[in-house]
């Protein structure tokens, strides 16, 4: 009898223990969550940018709509409550705008940034309200452009780009599904012909819908 309360004591503190390890290990594993996503946007002009691309584009255009399109990962332990570190490559191409003179312009950009994720109410990473910002650097293109005369021009320009966005998600079986908005704040040098290196702000206020897995 005594032999049998002993082997079920030792049983129950092995299984005890085996059980506290794998919460253990849980709790320091560092999963990894990634999202792809589509949006629409509307491109900011701050300060002289619209001057500066017309000095270098030789005419000029309203700011105009387009698409967006990012991907990322992000890391997320458990014992970091919410909070997700990552990073995050996004593009939008614009639709093309009618400017001054009959012709076309487009405009597009891009960045690759190091991203903050934390949901804010819930503290579980995936479910609920969230709150994201990011830094990174990528390039900007403006084309100008009529296709019946044949006529291009380019204007490119690299720089530092600042993103932050307020979204919601709702976990589902296997993947989520969130709605975020976002406002980005860009300032990228290029050279134009007679004027030198050339800052132009620029960017972009936008909805997107982001598919998480």
């Amino acid at each position: 009898m005594k032999n049998l309360l002993f082997s079920a004591a030792l049983a129950a503190a092995l299984l005890g223990h085996a059980a506290t390890a794998t919460a253990q290990k849980a709790e320091s594993k560092r999963p990894v969550y990634a999202e792809i996503g589509v949006g629409v946007n509307k491109t900011l002009y701050f300060g002289d940018t619209r001057a500066k691309l017309n000095q270098a584009l030789g005419g000029s255009s309203k700011p105009g709509t387009g698409n967006n399109i990012l991907a990322g990962f992000y890391v997320a332990p458990t014992a970091w409550r919410g909070l997700g570190v990552g990073a995050r490559i996004s593009g939008s191409f614009g639709a093309p705008v009618a400017g001054d003179f009959g012709d076309d312009y487009i405009f597009n950009y891009y960045n690759l940034a190091l991203a903050a994720k934390y949901y804010v109410l819930s503290r579980q990473f995936g479910r609920g309200l969230y709150v994201r910002g990011s830094a990174g650097f990528g390039q900007m293109t403006t084309k100008r452009f009529d296709e019946e005369a044949n006529f291009y021009r380019h204007q490119y320009a690299l720089g530092t780009s600042l993103m932050g966005g307020i979204g919601y998600t709702v976990p589902l079986k296997g993947f989520s599904l969130g709605l975020e908005t976002e406002f980005e704040s860009a300032s990228r040098s290029g050279t134009v012909d007679g004027l030198g290196d050339t800052t132009f702000r620029s960017g972009q206020v936008g909805v997107n819908v982001i598919l998480g897995f």
